[in-house]
């Protein structure tokens, strides 16, 4: 028999040998290329085939069978195949005709029965109606992932997914965020993906919302928090989350309160426009605290009803950004039964803004922060919203208000002075123990000093000793008898002056 010798084994080999050696090594090329056997314009590229078909003639012997087998395994040649923890099913089965056929038994030499591109296809059907193909399954190089035999790794992947198979090809250092999704850092990319095809985009496994929710249950709406839903949740969570790592909490795709501008840009202007900003909205996070950003059964995804929610924070003593003291309010509205109408109702925004105003103490509107101040209209813009205009500006009082003297409005009379008095100098704007928020003492002069009040409500009116005036006693009838007998007159002095 002829010979050829080898310079790179120093052997000579037979040309039988040394064909099928070169064959096989090429058959080996055609896996990796796509190219067949058969074809007769097919020639892989001469230095890579060269490359191939030399190391293949180091190890072919002149043992190998030259007649159809019944099992590749039996004399030991292809055994390393078969010890795999997984199996491809005909290779376990020991059919390996079932994808290889003899080109030439005699050399044994082999073909795929198929192109790869359709062989897996036979077994693996794989859908023809989705939207979304895996860019290897569509151009039918599923050995990219799978290895045709076995492997150590479910599904006879090729790697581990958590050791990097998905990411082979999307390379991506997650590695460097703070916070990365579960499924990301146990590479388990399949829980929202589908490796093959899929109707939805990014190959999501079902619409994402659904998908996200599938782990995340508490972010589904339930009993009377479905009336309301953040819009996100229906264009889908990943306009405000990363699905897949990030350096803000919750995988955010920004952190809070940045995020939130993204699309509420009007509260970014107002913020940056206004005297006093609400200390929460500034904070990381801050949005959230206030806000449920899911769902809520109450108006704005407001996280509880007022002032409820309002006193998770100001049911304790706190100090204002300028450093003031601020109103223990679970205190004062628990000791004064008396509550203003707002507070009643549980609306606290109706006098202050829950994010930024141009008004001292977040207020919707003007109201004067001092003890005396002339009247105008415009100044208690704050008050007049609920309340009518003329119960300060009519100096008659019948039929407008409760506090007169027979029919002089006495609103009127404390405003329209030269030092007018303002609404707090009298009422307390929260909460009191008396009638018609009527306070015990006010806050007077630059050291706080606490004027009592001192007002009996009667029958038909009622008295007041206080600090700014002698006692007086004003009743609504005309009818004497109803009226109190006012003490003897006592010479009037500023609070605090003693003239």
């Amino acid at each position: 028999m002829k010979q050829k010798y080898s310079h790179r084994t120093g052997r000579f080999l037979t040309l039988r040998s040394y064909a099928a050696a070169s064959i096989v090594a090429l058959g080996a090329l055609s896996l990796t290329t796509g190219t067949s056997l058969l074809q007769a314009d097919s020639s892989p590229p001469k230095t890579a085939a060269t490359a191939v078909v030399l190391a293949a003639t180091s190890s072919f012997q002149d043992d190998r069978p030259t007649s159809k087998v019944q099992s590749c395994t039996t004399s030991g040649c292809h055994s390393s195949v078969i010890n795999k923890k997984e199996m491809h099913d005909p290779v376990a089965q020991l059919q390996c005709l079932k994808c290889h056929d003899y080109v030439d038994p005699e050399l044994h030499l082999f073909k795929l029965t198929k192109p790869k591109n359709s062989l897996c296809t036979d077994c693996h059907e794989q859908s023809t109606t989705d939207r979304v193909i895996h860019d290897p399954v569509a151009k039918g190089d599923c050995l990219s992932c799978h290895d045709p035999h076995g492997s150590d790794t479910k599904m006879i992947l090729r790697k581990n997914t958590t050791k990097g198979l998905c990411l082979d090809c999307h390379k991506e250092d997650y590695s460097k965020y703070d916070f990365v999704h579960g499924p990301v850092a146990a590479g388990a990319c399949v829980i929202c993906h589908d490796p093959h095809s899929s109707s939805f985009p990014k190959l999501l496994t079902e619409k994402t919302t659904s998908l996200c929710t599938s782990c995340h249950d508490e972010a589904t709406p339930t009993g009377p928090g479905r009336r309301r839903q953040h819009k996100p949740i229906e264009d889908g969570c990943i306009v405000c989350h990363d699905p897949h790592a990030s350096n803000a909490r919750f995988q955010l795709s920004e952190s809070v309160p940045n995020l939130c501008f993204s699309c509420h840009d009007g509260f970014k202007e107002q913020l940056d426009t206004a005297a006093v900003v609400h200390s929460p909205v500034m904070d990381e996070g801050g949005c959230t605290k206030c806000h449920n950003p899911h769902f809520s059964a109450l108006p704005k995804l407001q996280r509880e009803a007022q002032p409820d929610l309002c006193l998770k924070c100001h049911g304790k003593p706190l100090k204002a950004l300028d450093g003031k003291p601020l109103t223990d309010m679970a205190k004062l509205l628990k000791d004064n039964p008396n509550h203003h109408g707002p507070i009643r109702e549980g609306a606290c925004t109706l006098c202050h803004q829950p994010h930024a105003s141009k008004e001292q103490r977040l207020l919707v509107k003007a109201y004067p922060p001092e003890f005396y101040a002339p009247f105008k209209i415009e100044n208690y813009a704050l008050c007049f919203t609920c309340h009518l205009p003329d119960l300060v500006k009519d100096e008659s009082g019948t039929g407008l208000t409760r506090f007169r003297d027979g029919d002089k409005n006495l609103h009127w009379v404390h405003v329209n002075r030269e030092k007018g008095r303002t609404c707090r100098a009298c009422h307390e704007v929260h909460a009191s123990k008396r009638p018609a928020h009527i306070r015990e003492a006010v806050p007077f002069g630059s050291k706080g000093w606490m004027l009592e009040i001192n007002f009996t409500k009667s029958e038909y009116g009622g008295t007041c000793s206080s600090g700014c005036h002698k006692t007086r006693s004003y009743s609504r009838s005309t009818f004497p008898e109803n009226n109190p007998v006012e003490p003897p007159a006592e010479p009037e002095s500023e609070p605090g002056t003693g003239q």
